[in-house]
Parts: structure tokens; sequence; C-alpha cells
């Protein structure tokens, strides 16, 4: 198959797409929060987002195999997944989404620090500042206040570290399984995940909120679509910097619907976790210029 061509211009914006509908995604999850706990909330927008998957599977005429749906790696990436839904759905109920968001962002931190035991990577002096900085960012935003820590910033660190666990295991997915699939596994297993809860107790949920999670779910898939034609279609190394607007937009939602304006250490710890990212997304960028390219064309 041949691949498709370099077009990053238009990467761009459809990545920036992506990350708009993500975080009205997010925005929509806390308004259901309010009022439903995580775990049904999982559930019931799991379900919703398995039917529509199974939809573009049908119209994509990608056969459904259950050794796809059952794959090893495929149900990590779904167990990883599943832990970073609920922690995150339970952070933007407990502190600014923008906060949380903002933590969320750490996760390329934690890929390059593990990425030295598991993969032997050498990770030079840049790098390794780019580290201590995002480490010192979640420090500041974290920082105690006049009634202490709050506990409440750990979610969105476990959200990060499930992201993490998720990302590795989706490296090691075999290729002819195709993205719909994996996300379909995944979109079970934290289902699954979600009716775990039900004997912590589940409320009865309104009729007018069941449109509202179809949206939520509609969002999700629409997403990730535009996620996956953003990497087709540019350099990931030029194109990933782009994955940060979700924190704008977490802060602006955040200010517009709640009046949540972040305190100057979220600010400066923010800044310090995101420049982190850029700067470990700058030295990949690099290090893929060194190396002698390669006869195989990349996905």
């Amino acid at each position: 198959m041949t691949a498709a061509p370099i077009n990053n211009g238009l990467a761009l914006m459809i990545m920036a797409l992506s990350m708009f509908l993500l975080s009205v995604g997010d925005i929509i999850v806390r308004y259901i929060g309010a009022s439903v706990p995580a775990g049904q909330l999982i559930a019931i927008r799991g379900i919703i987002l398995i039917a529509i998957l199974l939809l573009m599977m049908r119209v994509m005429r990608d056969p459904l195999r259950l050794s796809h749906i059952t794959n090893r790696w495929a149900l990590i990436r779904g167990i990883a997944e599943t832990v970073s839904t609920y922690c995150f759905f339970i952070s933007i109920q407990l502190i600014p989404i923008a906060t949380s968001t903002t933590i969320v962002f750490i996760f390329p931190v934690l890929l390059t620090l593990v990425s030295i035991p598991l993969f032997g990577e050498k990770v030079g002096r840049f790098r390794f500042g780019a580290v201590a900085a995002g480490f010192l960012g979640v420090v500041i935003i974290a920082a105690p206040s006049g009634d202490g820590f709050n506990l409440a910033m750990i979610y969105p660190v476990i959200t990060a570290i499930g992201l993490v666990v998720r990302d590795l295991a989706t490296r090691h997915i075999d290729d002819d399984i195709s993205s719909v699939s994996i996300i379909l596994t995944t979109a079970m297993v934290t289902s699954f995940g979600g009716f775990l809860s039900l004997p912590w107790g589940w409320v009865t949920v309104a009729s007018d909120l069941y449109p509202v999670f179809v949206i939520a779910a509609a969002l999700v898939a629409c997403s990730f679509i535009t996620y996956v034609m953003a990497i087709r279609l540019g350099e990931l190394s030029v194109i990933a910097p782009t994955q940060y607007m979700v924190i704008l937009w977490a802060t602006i939602w955040g200010a517009l619907f709640w009046d949540e304006i972040p305190e100057p250490r979220a600010w400066l710890g923010g800044s310090l976790i995101i420049a982190a990212g850029l700067v470990i997304l700058w030295r990949e960028r690099v290090k893929q210029i060194a190396r002698v390219p390669s006869a195989l064309p990349l996905e």
C-alpha cells in the first residue's frame, strides 16, 4: 500500500481539531460527572462508543476478529486506559479542569524517563533537564497551600502514568490489527471496568442526560478519527506539540463555565511542564534528522 503524502499543514489543522473535540468532550464529562458516578459514566459512555465503533468497522469493511479483540497487548492497553480514565474523570470533579489537564501532560516526561531502563535509550543533558523541569512543574502546582497538600493532585499524576503504560502497550500490538479494532478493545475493557463499580452504587440517570452521553461518545470517536488522520498525514515530531492546545482549551472552558482562573503557581508549573514536553519533542526531532534514513515506511 502506498503511503499517503506528507502534508504537515493539513495535519496540524486536523490535530488542532482533534484537541478541540477532546476538550469539549472533557467539559461534557465534567458536566455529567456532577450527578453521575465516574464508573457509571465510564460504563454508559463506553457502551455507546462500542456501538459507534462497530458501525464504523461495518462501514469501513474492517472485519471483527476475536483474535484481534483479545490481543494481549490490546487488553493491557485497555486496562491502562481504564485506570487513567477513572482517575481523570475523578480529578476534574475535584480540581480545576485546566490544572488537571496540565498535570496529565507530564506523561511525555514520564515516557522519556522509563525509556532509559526499558529500551536502553541514551538521554542527554537536554532531555534530562526537561525531565527535571517537568517534575518541578508538578511540584509547584501541587505545592501545599494554607490547607496543606491537595491530595486530589494524585489523580492526574496516576492518569499520566496510565497513559505511559497505554502507549508502551500500543507499541507491542501487531501491525495487522487496525486502529479501530484496538480502540474497540479499549472501549470494551473500559466499559467492563465501569460496570465493576456497580456494587458501590449507581444512580438513576435523568432521561435528558442520555443524549449528552451520546454526544460525549461521539466526540471521543471523532477525536480519535481526526487524531489518526493527523498522524498519518503529517510528521509526528512536527504535529505532536499541537496536542498541548488541549491545555489552552481546558483553561478557556474552566474560566467560562466554572470561573476557574489558574493561580500564578499553576501558570508557572504548567509552563514548566509544557516546556519540558516541547524540549523532549524537539530533541526527538533532532535525533530523527541525525539518523540514517530508513527504507521502511513509517506509519
